[in-house]
């Protein structure tokens, strides 16, 4: 678990399990109880021995969580680590990730703009579906919600910043923008639409592949700092290319667009 920059306790990649309705506030009893049953429906495991945590030392980590509000607007999720002893591992983390996708798209096609979701591209239906997850599928985005409805991606793209754009919302603004772009070019060359692309012609797009190809953990920030450059090494490495970690290295570009055809992305600058 980790307090997000808003100050809700979240755990995996914004999955937000806390009710307290104010941001960066206490809960009350009540917003304390509902955040703690939000949080006992996910399958919690405590440290090094994974075996499954009861209700009291989920209540435990939530707690201890909530109670650095300070450290939120740092956006550092590894900060909560020492206060915490209980994890979620990647197969519970991906159900309920899925569960709510699907509550959250039967919500967004229930509202203007958004009554032709399934038939839209896919990174269009992602990048909307990211700001669900961000804001909830009620987010009232006027400008954004005529620019869905008639498919102008480009201005989409342009409305789909929130804030505070500061941690991992300044991520997934950027996440989604790119996602609305892609859709444009997509339509405008005809490519398949249930496909989704990807672009590797920069270090965002790069990492993007290689966390997609399952080299983790990886921030897709758009930093060619040292995690990158040893991921791009790893890839290198498997794949029998010269280990310099350079993200645009030609040969490693096109054997990340070949390898990302081959799993069924759509993909762009390689």
């Amino acid at each position: 678990m980790y307090l997000d920059v808003k100050g809700y306790v979240s755990t995996g990649i914004g999955n937000k399990i806390d009710e307290t309705a104010r941001d960066n506030s206490a809960p009350t009893a009540a917003e304390r109880a509902a955040s703690l049953a939000a949080a006992n429906r996910l399958r919690w495991l405590v440290n090094d021995v994974n075996t499954e945590a009861s209700p009291e030392e989920i209540a435990l980590d939530w707690d201890a969580v909530k109670t650095h509000l300070e450290l939120a607007p740092q956006g550092l999720h590894g900060k909560f680590q020492q206060f915490t002893r209980l994890h979620v591992d990647d197969a519970e983390i991906d159900r309920h990730v899925f569960e709510k996708l699907d509550e959250m798209e039967s919500v967004l096609v229930s509202r203007d703009g958004f009554h032709d979701f399934a038939f839209w591209p896919a990174n269009a239906q992602l990048g909307a579906l990211s700001m669900s997850w961000a804001m909830g599928p009620k987010f009232r985005f006027p400008k954004f919600q005529g620019h869905v409805g008639t498919r102008n991606w480009v201005g989409a793209a342009d409305e789909s910043h929130f804030t505070p754009d500061v941690g991992t919302i300044r991520i997934r603004n950027k996440l989604d923008r790119a996602h609305f772009l892609l859709a444009r070019a997509v339509e405008d060359q005809a490519l398949p639409l249930e496909q989704v692309a990807l672009d590797v012609s920069d270090v965002f797009g790069v990492q993007g592949a290689l966390l997609a190809l399952g080299f983790k953990p990886l921030s897709q920030d758009g930093v060619d700092g040292p995690l990158t450059q040893g991921k791009v090494k790893e890839f290198q490495s498997a794949n029998g290319l010269a280990g310099n970690g350079a993200f645009n290295d030609p040969d490693t570009v096109s054997a990340l667009a070949a390898q990302l055809a081959g799993l069924g992305f759509t993909v762009f600058g390689g």
